[in-house]
C-alpha cells in the first residue's frame, strides 16, 4: 500500500500544476506544501494552522489526511526519556543540597564564633600585652579602625543569621521588580482580518499572545518589541497604539505570507524564513 506522502507527491503530479499554483488555489504558503510533501513538520507553524494547512491540502486532492496527520501527533509529541529526567532531576536535588548546606545556620553561626573570638583576641593584645611607653596616637587610630572593621563584620553575620527587617527587604525587592517591569514596554495591538488569512503574535520572551485564523477584529497587549506571522497579508490590517503598521516590505512575493518584528518606534523589520 502507498504511503501518504506517494500518494500525494502523485496527486501534485498528475495534477500538473506547480507549487505556486496550489498555493493560489488553496491560500497555503507555498513554502509549507513543499514541507507537507516531504513531511518535514519541522517547517510548518502552529500546531494549530499546521494541522489546517494539512487537512486543506489533502482534501484539496481527495485524499484522506487521517494517517498524516497521526504521523503529526507523534512528531509534536515524543516520548519523554525517563532516564533522562531522573539524571536532571537528581541533579537538581544535589545542588540544592549543597546551597543548603553553604546557607546554613550552623555555618553562620561558625562565622559569628569565629569574630567574636579574635574580637577578644584583638581586645586581649591591645590592654594587657602592650610594650610600655609605645602607645603613639597614630598607632590608637589604627587599632579603632580595625576594631570598627571587625565589628562591622560581625554585625553583618549577625543580622544575616537573625533577619530583623523582612519589610524592609520585601519593599525593597517590589521595588526593585516595578523598575524592571518600567523597563517593559507594553503596547496595545488591535488586528482586522477581512478574509482568510491566519495570524500569529509573540512578544519580546517568545511568549505566543494570540493565535486565529477567523475574520473580526480582536484587541489584546504584549510587551515590545513583538513578532509577527501572518498567512494572508491582504486580508489583514495591523495596528500598535492606534498607528497602523505598514508590514508591505515584509511579505514574502505571492505567496502574500509575512513574518516581522516590529519594534518600539513601530518600525518594521522583516524575518528571512
Amino acid at each position: 500500500m502507498e504511503s501518504w506522502r506517494e500518494q500525494l507527491r502523485l496527486k501534485v503530479n498528475d495534477s500538473e500544476l506547480s507549487i505556486n499554483e496550489i498555493s493560489d488555489k488553496t491560500k497555503i504558503p507555498s513554502k509549507f506544501i513543499e514541507a507537507i510533501i516531504k513531511g518535514e513538520f519541522r517547517d510548518l507553524p502552529a500546531e494549530i494552522y499546521a494541522k489546517s494547512q494539512i487537512e486543506r491540502l489533502f482534501k484539496f486532492f481527495k485524499i484522506d489526511p487521517s494517517i498524516a496527520l497521526e504521523e503529526y501527533d507523534e512528531f509534536i509529541s515524543p516520548p519523554e526519556k525517563e532516564d533522562d529526567g531522573k539524571k536532571i532531576e537528581n541533579e537538581v536535588a544535589i545542588g540544592k543540597k549543597f546551597l543548603n548546606v553553604l546557607n546554613s545556620k550552623f555555618l553562620k553561626r561558625f562565622y559569628l564564633t569565629v569574630g567574636v573570638v579574635s574580637l577578644f583576641i584583638l581586645f586581649f593584645s591591645i590592654f594587657f600585652l602592650r610594650p610600655n611607653g609605645q602607645d603613639t596616637e597614630s598607632e590608637l587610630v589604627i587599632i579603632n579602625e580595625e576594631l570598627d572593621s571587625l565589628v562591622s563584620e560581625i554585625t553583618e553575620v549577625n543580622d544575616q543569621l537573625y533577619p530583623k527587617d523582612k519589610d524592609k527587604t520585601t519593599n525593597s525587592r517590589n521595588t526593585e521588580e516595578k523598575n524592571k517591569l518600567s523597563d517593559n514596554v507594553v503596547r496595545k495591538i488591535e488586528i482586522i482580518i477581512q478574509g482568510e488569512s491566519w495570524v500569529v503574535v509573540f512578544d519580546k520572551n517568545e511568549r505566543i499572545l494570540y493565535e486565529l485564523m477567523q475574520t473580526g477584529s480582536y484587541e489584546f497587549s504584549g510587551l515590545s518589541p513583538l513578532r509577527f506571522k501572518i498567512g494572508y497579508a491582504p486580508a489583514t490590517d495591523l495596528l500598535i497604539d492606534g498607528e497602523k503598521i505598514n508590514f508591505s516590505r515584509a511579505i514574502k512575493g505571492a505567496t502574500n505570507y509575512a513574518h516581522f518584528w516590529v519594534n518600539e518606534g513601530n518600525e518594521v523589520e522583516s524575518i528571512r524564513d
